[in-house]
């Protein structure tokens, strides 16, 4: 087994015969410190080369993966595909890597949702947050609050993909995810309608007329939604989660309106050393 394993890892890397007996050695004592398969470490040293990455930054990520594997319980293959996921997405440098463990790991300590499910979202909707400006922080407070609500991770990372994609009026992207579309307009009149309906309370973009990312746009709604009468709130809803994902949506606002949201959003940027705290607290356990 872990010969097939650095046979895999010498298909996707070109180094010497000194430098891969070195990487055996280190892996050994990896795994032993980590209390991880030293298969499973070779086999993610090899997902993380497969990017394009040399073979010493390949062996830190994979240290990183391993831990995420433990504290997030989730197999070897799952814990390298949800760091990639959000490292490309947030465009995040190596060093960085450990962060997204971090955070999943601090944020599954302190609310209802494991640090697997973040990882699953971060996959899902991650790119299209990326796009509509929110960072890696913004983007697991929203789906740490709606998951609170809906208990169902997939459900509510798929509703914010599609909540920032309906703001940005992207009527192809909806449509080829399935998505409803036509009833999208242009972000100006979206803009226009928002603001209508939030009685010129809630501007969608910021002063240097960008768009505000989605987790500012939910936050700035939720801070007026008691004063809005109940048409108008069903309106809302609408236009930023479409007929299907109006559930998830104002789960996600609910979190908001309770302060949940904002409160995994701090966490999530207080989060540093988290996952190996927790990590060596499992090695030392029976």
């Amino acid at each position: 087994d872990l010969d097939s394993a650095m046979v895999s890892l010498k298909k996707v890397t070109d180094e010497s015969s000194t430098a891969y007996n070195r990487f055996f050695e280190n892996a050994a004592k990896s795994a032993k410190d980590l209390s991880v398969k030293m298969t499973d470490l070779i086999e993610q040293t090899a997902e993380w080369a497969k990017l394009g990455k040399s073979l010493q930054s390949s062996e830190t990520l994979s240290k990183a993966s391993a831990i995420y594997q433990i504290v997030g319980e989730v197999d070897s293959k799952t814990a390298v595909k949800d760091l990639i996921a959000a490292q490309k997405a947030f465009s995040l440098s190596d060093n960085e890597v450990m962060g997204i463990v971090d955070r999943m790991n601090n944020l599954s300590n302190k609310y209802a949702v494991s640090a697997a499910d973040l990882g699953a979202g971060l996959k899902n909707a991650s790119s299209a947050l990326a796009l509509g400006g929110s960072d890696i922080n913004k983007t697991l407070a929203l789906i740490v609050g709606g998951t609170e609500i809906t208990q169902d991770p997939e459900k509510t990372a798929n509703a914010i993909k599609i909540l920032t994609l309906r703001l940005r009026g992207m009527k192809g992207e909806l449509q080829a995810l399935g998505e409803e579309y036509e009833d999208i307009e242009s972000v100006s009149k979206i803009q226009t309608q928002i603001y209508n309906l939030t009685s010129g309370k809630v501007n969608i973009y910021d002063q240097n007329k960008e768009l505000k990312d989605p987790y500012v746009i939910m936050e700035d709604i939720s801070k007026v939604w008691r004063e809005i009468s109940q048409i108008d709130q069903n309106q809302l809803i609408e236009i930023t989660a479409g007929k299907n994902r109006s559930n998830e949506v104002s789960a996600v606002l609910n979190s908001f309106i309770s302060g949940q949201a904002q409160k995994a959003y701090q966490d999530a940027q207080n989060s540093a050393g988290s996952a190996m705290a927790e990590q060596e607290k499992w090695a030392n356990s029976i």
